[in-house]
């Protein structure tokens, strides 16, 4: 994956999650104060998942390949209590090549950063990394979306969707997101995506920008494959975050390092 991916959107990208929200950081939260260890959290990000973490009390590290992810992070950081900064390592790096000479008792991967990695020599290389940094029977929690067979053969959807509701950065821009499936490839199994952000100044000006990235979808059965092919038990396989059986949307592996 490009280091600039969204490189220069982290703000935009931060306050469309917090706005639109997820419903996982609970879900990472409590796993993470049960883990009984250090964490760490792969693709961090602007730290959506990791401050909260680390706010329940977590020594939690972050791996991002992004600066200005990395970046905007450090600057929420700093408006958390020092106890909270104190718990947290920043590290910039690719999930599939990663070297931090020290094991967790937990490793993560919310918001699927895991399906920016396009082949299946850098899913594995990636998971031999997640695996080297496991302690001896430690979780690795594995999330991904569950392939909606209909919407990716629907090879003439390239109109926008999914517009949701606007929100404001701090200097009273109003920001929307919306979505461009630009084109699929089924033969490797990639989307190619477009995030839209519409910025409309205090003053009326107006600009569009669009990043642009891939998402390789991994079906249930072949991500199980992989993990088991990497040295990992499948524990649990969820569709959500409030335990909805698988066929609801996403897929959470629970994985235990073995």
């Amino acid at each position: 994956m490009s280091q600039d991916f969204y490189n220069g959107f982290a703000e935009c990208y931060h306050r469309h999650l917090e706005v639109n929200r997820r419903g996982d950081i609970r879900f990472y939260t409590e796993l993470a104060r049960k883990a009984d260890g250090a964490v760490l959290e792969i693709g961090c990000g602007t730290g959506r998942t990791l401050i909260p973490t680390a706010t329940a009390g977590v020594q939690i590290s972050g791996l991002d390949i992004s600066e200005d992810m990395l970046r905007h992070c450090r600057l929420l950081l700093k408006k958390e209590p020092a106890e909270v900064q104190d718990r947290v390592t920043l590290f910039r790096g690719d999930m599939a090549d990663f070297q931090l000479n020290t094991r967790y008792r937990m490793i993560t991967t919310p918001f699927r950063p895991f399906q920016h990695l396009a082949t299946v020599e850098e899913q594995l290389s990636a998971l031999k990394c997640i695996k080297d940094h496991l302690e001896p029977g430690g979780n690795f929690v594995l999330d991904i979306f569950d392939p909606d067979l209909e919407i990716l053969t629907d090879y003439d959807r390239t109109d926008e969707f999914g517009e949701e509701p606007p929100f404001q950065l701090p200097d009273g821009t109003s920001v929307t997101v919306s979505y461009r499936t630009a084109s699929v490839d089924p033969v490797n199994q990639i989307v190619h995506c477009e995030m839209i952000f519409r910025k409309t100044s205090p003053v009326g000006e107006m600009h569009k920008a669009v990043q642009k990235f891939i998402m390789r979808y991994t079906f249930r059965w072949e991500a199980e494959h992989l993990l088991h092919r990497a040295g990992f038990k499948v524990r649990t396989v969820l569709g959500g975050y409030e335990n909805e059986p698988v066929g609801t949307g996403d897929l959470v592996f629970i994985c235990e390092n073995r």
